[in-house]
């Protein structure tokens, strides 16, 4: 199972046990490279941002949580840990790990609040069922046939967040996603222009960023520099260890009990605020799609975003959503892994496809492969895509690979923006539409990182001329990342290694949704 493996059903508070046990639920595998898994730890990092901004503690605590079991339990166990070229990132991951152990400990009572709360109202609302069905019975059987019983206040026991099928509302999801990427944007700006360094918003708001120089506090005394990786790595482990015990104990006593630890109260405000790294310039063009752009222009001629046109305000003027909407519904799975986990529902713009074909063109006369990546962001427990990126890259008629440099400015690009990788789209110049070994290798790396991530083919050669895809799960994904051979075409033993994710599947393609397109290619 992926690393990013949850339960995306989650439509009801959880307790914090709950969280952990599906935290520590997701398989690792020491023959992936480990540059892998520490992008895939950042990814998490990113997941774990941009829930904590929408208020969604729980799983910002759950993938929190998650990270520090991958840094700390699941690392020291590849063969490369001791590489050298290694050192500098694990020492950073590791000591993300030491902040975050306080802001999970931080988290706790809110998640319990949240959790009684909803089960004192679940209470409320199946009792008051109860004496409406009473009442009902009881005035059949009434000489005041007349009377009728009293109606609850319904809205007092509402769930926290309205659970909608997203393809029977995929307009709303599209209006709510425009929405909050505008609001999100206007939040970036705002905080550009009130000159807070990249640097200080990203420590205030996540925690995740520090100073490798640092000392880091995990208790009131300064934790020294452990001489050796794996000596941090067990501390981290132990503190976390020992700070799960002590909650598991303070469940037995009561509420008073438990306000024994006094930790700093994160201002509300920071919870908003949004990254604001300079964005990458890119080399050649950048195509915007109605977003606000976060990048300028390479003429400089857009220094100010674009104004939204006429026929959009007229159409969402009136039924504009509240600041908070998007936090109030959340989009139901339409779709399982073979292993019955649920996947998120993915929007894809559908005018993606026809602006990366025309970007390919001038590979796909020369016979040239071109890729690009999807990326995007979580609302309302849904993923929208909303930047094509185009990466530094190298070419021939049958692969296309990043550069390692271009590797680099992509994951630093994802970073600046608070951006998840959603998988990645490519061309097949001469070939038909499929997923080659190398292509389930490529795909199982992004899949690694996030379970719903897509392969989108194109083949405009061929019938079908393009498809999307992801690994199936089992046995597609856990058999390619097993996969030892070396070859860059090679079989696989397994049959049925991916399927098709758009028919039926869980990406839907919403009409309206907009992007942009940033190319970082440097020829």
């Amino acid at each position: 199972m992926a690393l990013s493996r949850h339960h995306a059903s989650i439509t009801r508070p959880l307790n914090v046990q709950e969280i952990v046990e599906q935290a520590q639920d997701f398989d690792f595998s020491p023959s992936r490279d480990l540059r892998a898994w520490l992008r895939a730890a950042r990814m998490l990092l990113t997941e774990a941002a941009i829930c904590e901004q929408d208020g969604n503690l729980q799983m910002a605590y759950l993938y929190l949580y998650r990270h520090a079991e991958l840094i700390i339990g699941k690392i020291p166990t590849h063969p490369d840990v001791k590489n050298p070229k290694c050192k500098a990132d694990l020492n950073s991951a590791r000591k993300v790990v030491h902040k975050n152990l306080v802001k999970l400990e931080q988290w706790k009572p809110r998640i319990t609040q949240q959790y009684q709360r909803y089960s004192k109202a679940m209470e409320h609302r199946n009792a008051e069922k109860q004496r409406i069905y009473d009442e009902h019975r009881h005035a059949r059987f009434s000489e005041d046939l007349g009377r009728r019983p009293s109606l609850p206040n319904v809205e007092a026991y509402q769930d926290p967040a309205e659970a909608l099928d997203a393809s029977e509302n995929r307009d709303l999801a599209v209006d709510l996603a425009r929405h909050e990427l505008r609001r999100r944007d206007i939040n970036r700006q705002t905080t550009r222009q009130a000159g807070v360094s990249p640097g200080t918003v990203a420590s205030r708001r996540q925690g995740l960023v520090m100073d490798p120089e640092e000392p880091c506090q995990v208790t009131d005394q300064p934790v020294p520099e452990p001489d050796g990786i794996s000596e941090g790595i067990r501390e981290a482990g132990s503190y976390l260890y020992q700070r799960e015990q002590q909650y598991r104990q303070s469940r037995t006593h009561d509420s008073a009990d438990q306000q024994r630890f006094q930790y700093p109260t994160v201002p509300a405000k920071e919870g908003t605020m949004q990254w604001n790294s300079a964005p990458l310039q890119p080399r050649n063009s950048q195509i915007p799609h109605d977003l606000p752009p976060t990048i300028p222009a390479k003429d400089g001629s857009h220094d100010a975003a674009p104004p939204v046109p006429a026929k959009h305000t007229e159409q969402t003027a009136s039924s504009a959503p509240p600041k908070n909407q998007a936090s109030k519904v959340t989009f139901k799975p339409n779709a399982f892994t073979e292993g019955g986990v649920p996947l998120r529902t993915v929007f894809l713009p559908p005018t993606l496809r026809t602006t990366f074909l025309n970007l390919a063109h001038a590979n796909t006369l020369r016979n040239l492969e071109t890729c690009g990546i999807l990326c995007g962001t979580v609302i309302s427990n849904a993923l929208f895509i909303s930047h094509l990126v185009i990466p530094d890259q190298q070419s021939t008629s049958d692969t296309c690979d990043t550069t390692e440099e271009g590797d680099n400015e992509l994951f630093d690009f994802c970073d600046g923006n608070d951006l998840l990788v959603c998988g990645w789209i490519h061309t097949h110049p001469s070939q038909s539409c499929f997923l080659s070994s190398r292509d389930l290798h490529t795909s199982s790396g992004y899949q690694v990182m996030l379970p719903e991530a897509i392969a989108i083919v194109c083949a405009p050669r061929s019938n079908p001329d393009w498809g999307i895809f992801r690994l199936t799960d089992p046995p597609g994904l856990p058999a390619v990342l097993n996969c030892q051979q070396k070859g860059l075409f090679h079989p696989h033993s397994e049959t049925n290694l991916y399927t098709d994710a758009l028919r039926p599947g869980h990406v839907i393609e919403g009409p309206g949704l907009k992007f942009q397109t940033v190319d970082l290619r440097k020829a």
